[in-house]
């Protein structure tokens, strides 16, 4: 299982990925924000919006957070330059002991902080590449392709990643 934030959901939506994570994770839980988030239903309609609601029926699962988690989140966004939906993940992460997928390195931090498990959107290419899901053409292909949505990637990290999807591997990836 692996809690989600908005920003990886609706970057995998749009490159065509999300049907990796439930090849890599057994469940993919979101709190309310975060599917208020990427469903649209905080705003403008979301192209991938469709995705992931055909996703809601099957492998992603929508949950309100136990009151406890709902007061960890309200403290994170009033203690940390974050925003409600990247709180409430981390506070849900935190309450079913799960690991985390978020792009945001504030909360990214604060929640390695708190000793919640992170995951990068990257890391679920990674993870498919390494668990022979996607071949390294694929893999390659589907970082890309998440560039290409809007994903941004620092250059020396997108670098290493391509270095290693090439098998010029470099000591490690952060």
């Amino acid at each position: 299982m692996i809690v989600a934030d908005a920003p990886p959901l609706i970057h995998l939506a749009r490159a065509g990925l999300a049907d990796l994570l439930p090849k890599l994770y057994e469940r993919v839980v979101v709190p309310t924000s975060v599917w208020e988030e990427v469903s649209g239903h905080a705003g403008e309609p979301r192209p991938e919006a469709t995705v992931l609601q055909e996703a809601s029926v099957s492998w992603l699962e929508v949950r309100t957070l136990p009151a406890r988690a709902r007061r960890a989140a309200g403290s994170f966004v009033r203690g940390a330059p974050i925003g409600r939906a990247e709180a409430d993940a981390i506070a849900l992460a935190e309450a079913l002991r799960a690991a985390v997928l978020m792009d945001d390195r504030v909360a990214v931090d604060l929640a390695r902080m708190r000793g919640v498990e992170t995951r990068w959107t990257t890391s679920v290419v990674l993870e498919a590449h390494r668990l022979g899901v996607l071949d390294r053409t694929a893999a390659r292909r589907a970082i890309e392709d998440l560039v290409a949505t809007g994903l941004w990637i620092r250059q020396d990290i997108l670098l290493r990643i391509l270095a290693v999807l090439a098998d010029r591997r470099p000591d490690r990836l952060p």
